[in-house]
């Protein structure tokens, strides 16, 4: 379940692209992708199962009113606003436009009817996300990658050619900000809960053992995703013509093509479809949960169908403009929620201190960071004496020294409170 959640389009997308790109540079540019692709979000899940707290809870650490705010453009970035109907329109664009040459409006409304239509059936019943995902869709989008990535191997074998201008100067670093575009970090603090909450639905409540069985599968899900990562990354640097293609989609629609014949566009469709299609599921349920639990009068299954006709409606947008409000909005929220995944994990290593002071130093210096730098992605100033500001990583060094002063602030006042962790898992109905 978890691993088809976080596998969407992009993630099927930007490490092909990555692998054509970078040539040489290939390593370090697929360990800088990992890092936010897949080692980030397997502590967040991990790290919310062990301190028992949603997104909500997190936040609020660094002061109630920033917990709502960022909680609310969290879920509405990776939910109906932005990630589940780029989902759609990434699946009409590379699935329908591509395979079926249907064009326009109408297909395209027909296509999302039918695509957030089976997503709302899947998430009407909490409980059944983990049976539908895990048991079914997951299954059967390994194999057609499988299929994909085992052919491609043995007939595609042109040389890697030079690195991009972007991965030639700094290959880690733009490995890094590459694994921003899959938006899992952030997601995946939405995704614990519906791991906790599939968990407590079969009874198991304990929160030792909610960890533990959270732990084997997030692992197992964050090794899935390194071997599709890496495999898909090697398959970019096998293809021929690299340079001649726009994007990820394009190379994989032309892999699949040259692998597998006629029959390639349709495997790389139902790739894509299965793709697109677990995601929003996950992006459905994890939203709608999220907003019942903070506006409680509307039932689950009342929000579920609201995120639905929403992300319907945004999806018939089309691509480009959905795409085009993607960069801003990802650098924007990144930083933050990387600061609150590493805040969560180092404040489980400091027993029952109270550090407040820490996450609202560190959190302020992300925010305040993430805005120059997305002015900085917008045209702004570069500003030199801040250390990767140019790599558009500014906010890193200012927020671990400001979470430094902070933490020495709190050990100063020696503030204690209960465990961090500890009792049993409230299953909300």
């Amino acid at each position: 379940m978890l691993f088809s959640m976080f596998f969407g389009a992009g993630n099927l997308i930007f490490p092909s692209m990555l692998g054509a790109e970078a040539g040489p540079d290939l390593i370090p540019a697929i360990t800088g992708f990992v890092i936010t692709g897949v080692l980030l979000p397997v502590v967040a899940v991990i790290a919310v199962a062990i301190s028992g707290s949603g997104v909500l809870d997190l936040a609020s650490r660094a002061g109630r009113v920033f917990g709502v705010v960022f909680s609310v453009v969290a879920y509405l970035s990776i939910g109906s606003l932005y990630a589940m109907p780029r989902a759609a329109s990434t699946a009409y664009t590379l699935s329908v436009e591509t395979t079926l040459d249907l064009h326009g409006e109408w297909p395209r409304l027909l296509f999302s009817l039918v695509f957030f239509g089976v997503s709302l059936a899947l998430v009407l019943v909490p409980g059944t996300v983990a049976d539908s995902l895990g048991k079914y869709l997951t299954p059967a989008l390994l194999v057609l990658i499988a299929v994909l990535v085992v052919v491609g191997f043995t007939r595609l074998h042109d040389p890697a050619v030079a690195s991009s201008a972007k991965y030639a100067d700094s290959p880690l670093v733009t490995g890094v900000l590459e694994g921003y575009f899959t938006m899992d970090s952030v997601a995946a603090l939405a995704f614990a809960i519906v791991v906790v909450t599939s968990f407590g639905a079969r009874g198991v409540t304990d929160h030792r053992t909610v960890v533990r069985a959270t732990a084997v599968s997030t692992l197992i899900a964050g090794a899935c995703l390194l071997l599709v990562y890496v495999s898909l990354a090697v398959l970019g640097t096998k293809m021929p013509d690299k340079t001649s293609f726009s994007d990820g989609a394009e190379l994989l629609s032309r892999a699949s093509e040259l692998t597998l014949g006629d029959a390639g566009a349709w495997v790389f469709a139902a790739v894509v479809l299965l793709a697109c299609l677990t995601t929003a599921v996950g992006l459905i349920t994890a939203s709608a949960s999220f907003f019942h639990e903070l506006l409680p009068r509307l039932s689950y299954r009342a929000w579920c169908v609201v995120f639905t006709v929403t992300g319907l409606a945004v999806a018939n947008l089309g691509l480009q403009r959905i795409l085009a409000v993607s960069g801003p909005v990802i650098g924007f929220i990144y930083p933050v929620a990387i600061t609150l995944i590493l805040l969560t994990v180092f404040h489980m290593t400091v027993g029952t201190l109270r550090i407040p002071v820490t996450y609202r130093a560190a959190v302020t210096v992300a925010v305040l960071f993430s805005l120059l730098d997305l002015g900085r992605s917008l045209g702004g100033l570069v500003i030199g004496w801040i250390p990767l500001f140019a790599d558009g990583l500014g906010w890193l060094v200012p927020t671990l020294v400001a979470g430094a002063v902070g933490y020495a602030v709190d050990r100063r006042r020696g503030l204690h409170d209960e465990a961090l962790v500890g009792g049993d898992v409230e299953v909300k109905a």
